[in-house]
């Protein structure tokens, strides 16, 4: 999904995008016969980064990256790297080949970076990405002023000035505030009919992402917050409303993961946003995650069931409040238990994410958390350890 973002947003800035589909190939060397096939100036490593799955299997996607980075330097490509493990280590990344690393939130800086590169006199010799930069004419990219962002002026860059051989950080970009003003993600860059086949064969139904926010306001001390760090920016719902009616009459999925960290934090979004979605013919089964907590708020719950809830994940994460405080979650065990029976009531089927083994647990806090999950009875769980 951050892939088909960064995607459709160079293409509103006039740049011939191609996309490699990395979640459904069978290994690195598609990601070379692609290369050979498309024939890109630019070759760009971007990561999906709006929650915590992208924190998972670091180690391996970063060996992954590391060869893709080699394939895409033989191909004669310029190399961009943009995600949340390549914001933590980026001379890693550097060091490994790449050209380019944007640091947190990447649509703007990736522009930026583009249009400074298509208009060097002596680009590099290499470069990295899905984009393959054929140059739109002049009119459509000049800058206010007539002329492209210089290198040093990106910013939330790191990559290596060729003059001095050093590192060159420059400033941190400020996250976007508008996401209204980006296009929906490019579904139609991914081979959507392989992954309907996909799901029906594996699930009997089709489900597509989407996101509403960008971000997590919260203190999870086990959390890693490399892109966004506390900030939270959120969609409008009418926005989004848009977007599911697109998804529908384009693409009719069966259901809809909203992908956010958090969905619905501000108050009174989940209500307009049940809302349009009725008065818009815009309804898909969804799931979504939340915390205990804000589901206690107001109408949040019956908001859920109109817009279309099917399953709500919440992070119990432990049945003892003594972790839960030593986590900085900042809920209660009672609220754990008030937020299923609540969802449950309204027919929204509950997910738990627990968490065994935190620092200072022992056989007693285990022992909490398993009579939660016997008192709660939630409809799935998905264990961390």
């Amino acid at each position: 999904l951050g892939t088909m973002y960064a995607a459709s947003y160079l293409r509103s800035r006039g740049y011939d995008v191609a996309l490699f589909d990395a979640m459904l190939a069978a290994g690195a060397q598609e990601w070379d016969a692609s290369l050979a096939r498309e024939r890109p100036r630019f070759a760009v490593l971007y990561e999906d980064n709006f929650n915590y799955l992208s924190k998972m299997c670091l180690l391996r996607m970063r060996r992954a990256a590391f060869s893709m980075i080699e394939m895409a330097r033989r191909r004669g490509c310029t190399v961009v790297v943009c995600g949340s493990d390549a914001t933590d280590r980026a001379v890693d990344y550097l060091a490994h080949g790449a050209h380019y690393v944007v640091l947190g939130e990447g649509e703007l800086t990736l522009g930026e970076l583009l249009d400074s590169l298509t208009w060097a006199p002596h680009p590099p010799p290499l470069s990295t990405a899905v984009a393959r930069g054929e140059l739109p004419s002049p009119p459509q990219w000049r800058g206010a002023g007539g002329e492209a962002p210089m290198l040093h002026d990106v910013q939330g860059l790191v990559f290596v000035d060729e003059r001095t051989g050093s590192v060159v950080r420059t400033p941190h970009r400020p996250d976007m505030r508008d996401l209204d003003a980006l296009p929906f993600p490019a579904w139609d860059l991914v081979d959507v009919r392989r992954y309907r086949a996909i799901w029906q064969r594996r699930h009997g139904y089709y489900s597509m992402n989407a996101v509403t926010t960008r971000g997590c306001p919260y203190h999870c001390n086990w959390c890693a917050k490399p892109i966004w760090g506390q900030r939270y920016n959120s969609r409008s719902p009418e926005n989004v409303a848009a977007e599911l009616r697109w998804l529908k009459e384009r693409y009719a999925p069966d259901h809809i993961w909203f992908a956010d960290d958090i969905m619905g934090l501000k108050p009174g979004w989940l209500e307009r946003f049940a809302t349009l979605v009725d008065e818009g013919d815009a309804r898909i089964p969804f799931k979504s995650l939340h915390r205990v907590d804000l589901l206690l708020r107001g109408d949040t719950v019956e908001a859920l069931r109109r817009a279309g809830a099917q399953t709500v994940w919440v992070g119990a994460e432990s049945g003892s409040q003594t972790i839960l405080d030593a986590m900085e979650k900042g809920t209660r065990v009672e609220q754990i238990k008030e937020a299923r029976r609540r969802l449950g009531k309204a027919g929204i089927r509950v997910g738990f994410f627990v968490q065994f083994g935190y620092p200072g647990e022992g056989r007693p806090e285990i022992e909490r958390t398993l009579r939660m999950l016997r008192e709660c009875r939630p409809d799935d769980i998905g264990m961390s350890v």
